[in-house]
């Protein structure tokens, strides 16, 4: 190693201090090959970080010793080829020395300048041996499932490997520098999908980096496909647990007790209600994990949500149509018109039809069940009515009659399921509506021209009508 200083005066050096670092290196760019003075003041140990023929890549930083009183560094190949740094970036990462024009496998002088000011430096030099092939290892495992604390290990190796390391974006994790070349990698805390850097360096400091992808699973199984409801017998928790590592075992849990592992089964009872089933389970690795949720036990066939016609509704014809929808936890599978003569529905609205018989109250049987195949009865009441009312005139011109003015017309209509309305019609026209007992209707005359035509229907409360005869009117 050979060194080249230079000096000047305490007074001119003070001054010299004060100029900032960005002013240095400006400084230092302009000054080109002019005259280098030392600067002596606070004796300081320098070294280039370098050793005689020490082997160094195109790449390699380096860390040269120096004080505090040293604000920038520049290095040199043989006298030319500067790189410059300031004296923060020289400590952490350190410099490097450009060797682009400088051959593998030859000898070159790297000078390191110290700068205490603009202009102001002291000069190493060290001679060292240039090396740039790039160091080459397998490592394994590489990639696929890792967990806690896993070791990689690297083989292969040149005889001239430094260190290898395990990085994450430029994180370093784990580095080796003795044979077995091992590095420990605690894997918590790492995201299940890792990808990693690792590295194999030589003394030259020729790094050859290769980045390998990782599972990281550190947790315990998960349960999948988590059952909402369950019919009210005996049968398994379905559940299916899944986990990177393999799952070893299982327990579940009914209400606080424990009923076995998951092919364990058990009696839900016969009443609906929700039980609080817990699952435990454990991966290979020792990892677990606990899963609670409810369960509702379904222990009831559907029940009706809405009816068409409603129960207790008149209806008249030779057949009717029903209009059905069921509700229950589990869903309702299908519906069959049993009395009726449709076939089974298995879509909502459910429809049915059911033939009509005589006069009087009549059942529509309906069987309904859910999705587990829990089934029941549901009926419904209508009241059949073909029989139509009675009507009849009791105030009113006999037919043939010459009438004039306002001329009244009385009624009197019955049904034993109620009548609805008594309507008054003119001429073929509907001209008024009496909707209670007692009917009564006025007609001005002179509104109808010289000859009118009368007629009362009446309807009952299940839409059969009656008319009386036509009496005609002369005016």
């Amino acid at each position: 190693m050979t060194a080249v200083e230079y000096n000047m005066g305490d007074a001119a050096l003070k001054t010299l201090r004060a100029a900032a670092v960005a002013a240095l290196s400006s400084s230092l760019i302009l000054m080109g090959g002019a005259p280098a003075l030392a600067d002596d003041t606070n004796p300081v140990t320098r070294t280039t970080g370098l050793t005689d023929g020490q082997p160094l890549g195109r790449a390699t930083y380096f860390k040269p010793v120096f004080g505090d009183d040293v604000l920038a560094i520049r290095t040199l190949v043989n006298g030319k080829n500067p790189y410059f740094v300031d004296a923060a970036k020289a400590r952490q990462p350190g410099v490097q020395a450009h060797l682009n024009d400088v051959a593998d496998n030859t000898d070159a002088d790297v000078t390191v300048e110290f700068y205490t000011a603009p202009g102001v430096h002291t000069d190493l030099t060290t001679r060292v041996h240039t090396d740039f092939v790039a160091p080459t290892g397998k490592f394994s495992p590489i990639g696929g499932l890792v967990h806690d604390t896993t070791t990689i290990t690297a083989t292969d190796l040149p005889d001239d490997v430094a260190a290898v390391t395990l990085t994450r974006f430029g994180t370093e994790i784990a580095r080796a520098t003795t044979a077995p070349w091992q590095l420990t990698w605690d894997t918590s805390g790492f995201p299940i999908n890792s990808s990693v850097t690792l590295h194999v360096i030589d003394k030259a400091g020729n790094d050859t980096p290769e980045t390998h992808y990782y599972t990281v699973d550190n947790q315990g199984p998960t349960v999948e496909d988590q059952p909402e409801i369950y019919p009210a017998r005996r049968g398994r928790l379905g559940v299916y647990l899944s986990d990177r590592s393999g799952v070893q075992r299982s327990e579940w849990w009914a209400d606080g007790v424990l009923v076995g592992d998951l092919n364990t089964e058990y009696d839900w009872g016969t009443k609906s209600r929700t039980v609080d089933a817990t699952v435990k389970a454990w991966d290979v690795n020792g990892h677990g994990s606990t899963t609670s949720f409810p369960v509702v036990v379904d222990a009831d066939a559907p029940v009706v949500t809405s009816a068409s016609p409603a129960n207790g509704t008149l209806v008249r014809g030779t057949s009717v149509t029903s209009t059905m929808r069921f509700g229950d936890v589990s869903g309702v599978q299908y519906a069959t018109p049993v009395s009726g003569y449709s076939v089974t529905d298995y879509t909502s609205p459910y429809v049915g039809k059911f033939k009509l018989g005589r006069d009087g109250k009549l059942t529509l049987k309906w069987w309904v069940a859910d999705n587990y195949n829990q089934g029941g009865y549901v009926y419904q009441t209508v009241v059949v009515d073909n029989t139509r009312p009675a009507l009849a005139i009791t105030s009113a011109p006999k037919n043939g009659a010459k009438v004039k003015g306002t001329v009244k017309i009385g009624a009197k209509a019955s049904d034993k399921n109620g009548v609805a309305r008594v309507e008054l019609w003119v001429n073929g026209k509907r001209v008024a509506t009496d909707y209670r007992s007692g009917y009564a209707f006025s007609i001005n005359s002179a509104k109808y021209g010289k000859n009118l035509k009368i007629q009362l229907r009446a309807y009952d409360r299940a839409g059969n009508s009656i008319a009386t005869s036509t009496r005609s009117w002369r005016r």
